[in-house]
């Protein structure tokens, strides 16, 4: 275009010039030379008149040179740039500015949206645009002057209802003596759609589809800096799916992420739109509720957040519940990092745990300090298991009927270097929640079975009995590494009793009943601890390979004869009894237990009235001074 102006200037100059030339030479040359030649002024002007016609022949013919050659420039500039309009490989079409109609459309704009080039010719430039976007348009075209550039990005409908995002590049032009624009369009649907999902990578959870830890602290940087918006007086809260661990272990990684999933729809039925809800770890997920009027907003929010997810998840064949413990931390922390506000959750949330399930604790400062000690003793703790510096007591399991020493439970202790002598409950729930349960747990068995090694020749018959927690059940590998202890130690199988307490045992009956099978075929004698606390179905106890119930403690140290702890008791036994299973009491201490148990058919029984936890080089002593 600009060459094309160029030229016809150019071409004005050359005419213009050529004239102004021409004609001053036969003005001035042509009458002095006939006056000189010619005096007889009759003839003079006979000529002067034959002069004027020839200098008008002459400037005819240039005009008409140069007039054709101008023609030929502007219909060749014009051939040109129709060329470039229809042969254009992006769509391009002229309208008129006033109707709105198109004037004109290229190959490409009707191969790509479908319509043919007199259905375009009868449409205006509205037909192709969503209702909704029809407003906009109109005010970004009443803007539009001669000369006027305009780029932008819009949605289009193709003839078969398609809906794609063009960019367009328009200018104005006069096309027939009408204002009207040109204008090229670009289909980028595709690459807004990839733009949109790096973005999604970004910011969201692809498992789940909520947001991710980097929007959730973009969000909340956003609330810290903003606190005039709509999202003052927020809180932050923090909570994780318990025995999520185990969950995994036992029925795979599939059913873990549907369990995933489930929480994560729930979440987003309990709050608003403006909140954030969040998956910030493997099991963690976190909300930023925003625009909190009052507590009794948040109270709200908070049991509404309970009670979705203490409601049982049932998936495929698999129903798991899962009542949630949260910590909170509200926006008066003094702290323009979003980050701490994530840690000050995470930190309430501990101490949620440590009330028992479905907890809500909100964070006060003095939490910081009792969790970093937390942190470090889980530490302590990773580096004592490397170091083999846990040990092992054995409490001996006797015969009520022949006070003959048949077992030893092993009980693993651990006695800090700093702190002293850390209580076997937090011991194991230091090595659960730092995910030490297992390799602790595979030493504490080793560890057993070596000692009972060493007993065993003076006393075949003698037994160790080990407790499994509830992430070791679920592990993959338990079985083979139960099997490879006896194996490497050719330690008869029926020498080894296992524990699994009631409430571990029911948090999964198909798949740990399938467990106790196999342990029983490989002649494993297995045993329900602290029976009569959980919540067993007897249904489903008929079906357990297992053979001996615990009577846990709390029944056994109040019991008198008459009495609702007796006759839980005696419940038991009868039914262990009726199930040809033995019984053993823990937490015996007097003789009148002793003897209460043994009229209601109990056939074992530990406790401090036999003997207190043994280490292992004062077992051997004990066993000659009881045999």
């Amino acid at each position: 275009m600009k060459r094309d102006r160029f030229l016809s200037k150019n071409l004005a100059r050359q005419v213009v010039s050529l004239y102004a030339f021409l004609g001053s030479i036969w003005i001035f040359l042509s009458d002095q030379l006939l006056a000189f030649f010619s005096p007889n002024p009759r003839f003079l002007t006979q000529i002067q008149t034959l002069k004027g016609g020839i200098f008008l022949l002459i400037t005819s013919v240039l005009l008409y040179f140069f007039v054709s050659l101008g023609t030929r420039r502007l219909q060749d500039s014009e051939q040109r740039y129709r060329t470039l309009f229809f042969a254009h490989p992006q769509p391009m079409w002229v309208y008129d500015l006033k109707t709105l109609k198109f004037l004109a459309v290229n190959e490409a704009a009707i191969e790509h949206y479908g319509y043919s080039e007199t259905e375009f010719l009868s449409m205006k430039i509205t037909d192709i645009r969503p209702p909704e976007d029809i407003p906009r348009l109109l005010e970004s075209l009443s803007k539009i002057q001669i000369g006027y550039n305009r780029v932008g990005i819009w949605r289009h409908h193709k003839k078969d209802g398609t809906l794609r995002a063009v960019e367009i590049t328009g200018h104005t032009i006069n096309w027939k003596e009408k204002f009207a624009e040109v204008v090229l369009a670009q289909d980028v649907t595709e690459r807004l759609q990839t733009k949109a999902q790096l973005e999604r990578y970004a910011f969201n959870d692809l498992l789940t589809g909520l947001a991710n830890r980097s929007l959730l602290l973009e969000r909340l940087q956003y609330a810290l800096q903003h606190p005039q918006k709509d999202l003052k007086n927020f809180a932050v809260l923090s909570f994780d799916i318990d025995r999520f661990k185990p969950l995994k272990y036992g029925f795979g990684h599939l059913l873990a992420e549907q369990l995933l999933i489930a929480v994560a729809q729930r979440l987003q039925t309990c709050v608003s739109p403006r909140d954030v809800v969040a998956r910030v770890g493997t099991d963690e997920f976190a909300i930023l509720l925003t625009d909190i009027a009052n507590s009794t907003v948040l109270s709200e929010k908070i049991e509404r957040i309970h009670t979705s997810l203490d409601f049982p998840f049932r998936l495929d064949t698999v129903t798991i519940s899962s009542p949630t413990s949260i910590g909170i931390v509200l926006d008066k922390l003094q702290s323009q990092r979003p980050e701490d506000y994530l840690q000050a959750a995470d930190t309430a949330m501990y101490y949620a745990k440590q009330k028992g399930r479905g907890a809500t604790v909100f964070y006060e400062p003095s939490m910081a300090t009792v969790v970093a000690e937390h942190l470090q003793l889980e530490a302590d703790l990773q580096r004592a298991i490397e170091r083999q510096q846990l040990s092992l007591n054995y409490q001996p399991i006797v015969s009520l009927k022949t006070q003959k020493i048949v077992g030893f439970e092993a009980l693993v202790r651990w006695s800090h270097p700093q702190r002293g002598f850390v209580s076997p409950a937090q011991l194991i729930y230091l090595a659960e929640k730092a995910g030490l349960i297992v390799s602790m747990g595979q030493w504490v068995l080793s560890q057993a079975c070596q000692h009972l090694l060493q007993w065993k020749p003076q006393f075949p018959e003698l037994y160790v009995s080990v407790n499994l927690s509830e992430i070791q059940l679920r592990h993959p590998h338990l079985l083979q590494e139960v099997k490879g202890v006896l194996e490497s130690l050719k330690l008869p199988a029926f020498s080894l009793k296992l524990e699994i307490t009631e409430s571990n045992l029911m948090e999964n009956i198909t798949h740990t009943t399938e467990l106790l099978r196999q342990l029983k075929a490989l002649k494993i004698r297995l045993l329900i601890d602290d029976f009569g606390t959980g919540y067993s179905s007897l249904s489903y106890l008929q079906q357990l390979p297992v053979d001996t119930l615990k009577i846990d403690r709390s029944f056994v140290q109040n019991i008198q004869a008459g009495n609702k702890d007796f006759e839980i008791a005696k419940t038991i036994i009868n039914l262990a009894h009726s199930l040809s299973l033995e019984v053993v009491a823990e937490g015996i201490e007097t003789s009148d237990q002793e003897e209460m148990l043994k009229q209601l058919g109990c056939e074992f029984g530990q406790g401090y009235l036999f003997s207190p936890p043994l280490v292992e080089t004062e077992v051997m002593n004990f066993l000659n001074q009881n045999q």
